[in-house]
């Protein structure tokens, strides 16, 4: 009797198509796997490490999925930093990325200030004379109760062997890190609709929970220097300084946020506020790979609440994955699953508490009285 209630006990949800509260059609581009690009309903509905999903063939069979690989990237490399010091007030340093440098697209700064808010503008040169403006990024370390920092200045992709950084509001730079992204890692636009006050400007992505990895914030305004803030929900998640000085080009915020609406604080002083605010929304593509070789229309169930599903398929190595054959698949809209119904996830024990305490008290008064005869015939 206790063995079965706890084998009931442990007994894992159930993984059938009712269990999910919601549902779409997928249909592979051809043979290989299939290439899922979640889109502002599956963030709202899924959990966020989309453990809630499941794939069915028309015969109802399951189709294992995985996260897609990460692509393969030359990975960071420290580099020799030449002349950081100061110069008008910023923090200035050169860089040597060697005479085998490559192309790279990014530059990451070692600032040992532990709270700063400034920006960081890179120059390229190949022979240290001649000088070319490259990108200006925000930089900063904000407090709270999720701190937020960022001093990753990101440029085009470029190959010039030098580069001079300034960065202001921070002590200096002690040293810096590169690395050049691979192409299938480049940050795509995010659909988003900007109403903009004079102080606030709101981002409304559409769906809760929607990933956003930069913002590029411009105004038609000639000439402007205004702090901001950006927060999702009650949280802080980046800050800097809106700039303009010559002609019209975004300041670049990266960040790390989730959520439906991001909020930018401006301060505008004794100003107008700014004319024209422009914000374009992106992020990295966050894919999902579909095994290959089934038939389709394939159907999606998320929604529910499921354990993570455990696939081979999730553990097999880059090389077996057929990557080259890979393409992406037609996602239908989202519908209600007419089949859910909300299902007891509860324990054995915890729905049946009455015959359980039955069952161990039995167990219990069959053990005194074995216990008992026992005594009797000794």
């Amino acid at each position: 009797m206790i063995a079965l209630v706890v084998a009931a006990a442990v007994a894992a949800p159930s993984n059938a198509p009712a269990s999910f509260r919601y549902e779409r059609t997928l249909r592979p581009a051809g043979p290989g796997p299939v290439e899922l690009v979640p889109d502002g309903s599956l963030y709202a509905h899924a959990r966020r490490d989309f453990s809630d999903l499941r794939v069915f063939d028309p015969r109802g069979v399951q189709v294992p999925w995985r996260q897609a690989p990460a692509s393969i990237s030359p990975g960071e490399r420290a580099v020799e930093v030449l002349d950081s010091g100061r110069r008008g007030g910023v923090a200035v340093a050169r860089i040597d990325l060697g005479p085998q440098h490559g192309v790279i697209e990014h530059v990451t700064l070692q600032v040992p200030d532990s709270r700063f808010v400034g920006s960081a503008t890179v120059y390229g040169s190949d022979d240290r004379r001649t000088w070319t403006r490259l990108s200006t990024t925000q930089i900063y370390a904000v407090g709270g109760a999720s701190p937020a920092r960022s001093t990753t200045a990101l440029l085009p992709r470029t190959d010039f062997r030098y580069l001079e950084v300034r960065a202001t509001h921070v002590s200096r730079i002690a040293g810096a890190t590169v690395a050049a992204a691979p192409e299938e890692v480049q940050l795509r636009p995010v659909p988003a609709r900007v109403r903009a006050g004079d102080t606030l400007v709101v981002v409304d992505l559409g769906y809760p929970n929607v990933p956003v990895d930069e913002l590029r914030i411009s105004s038609s305004t000639p000439r402007y220097d205004r702090p901001f803030t950006i927060s999702a929900g009650s949280t802080t998640v980046a800050a800097g300084s809106l700039v303009r000085l010559g002609r019209a080009r975004p300041t670049i915020v990266p960040l790390q946020a989730r959520g439906r609406y991001l909020r930018i604080r401006i301060r505008n002083g004794d100003d107008p506020p700014l004319a024209r605010i422009r914000v374009d929304v992106r992020a990295r593509p966050r894919l999902l790979l579909v095994e290959g070789g089934h038939s389709g229309p394939l159907t999606l169930f998320y929604g529910g609440r499921v354990r993570m599903p455990d696939y081979d398929y999730a553990r097999l190595p880059r090389a077996a994955l057929a990557l080259p054959q890979a393409r992406p698949g037609a996602l239908g809209p989202e519908r209600q699953n007419r089949s859910y119904r909300v299902l007891d996830t509860r324990s054995f024990v915890q729905r049946h508490r009455s015959l359980v305490t039955l069952a161990l008290a039995a167990a219990a008064a069959a053990l005194i009285a074995t216990t008992a005869l026992a005594l009797r015939r000794r």
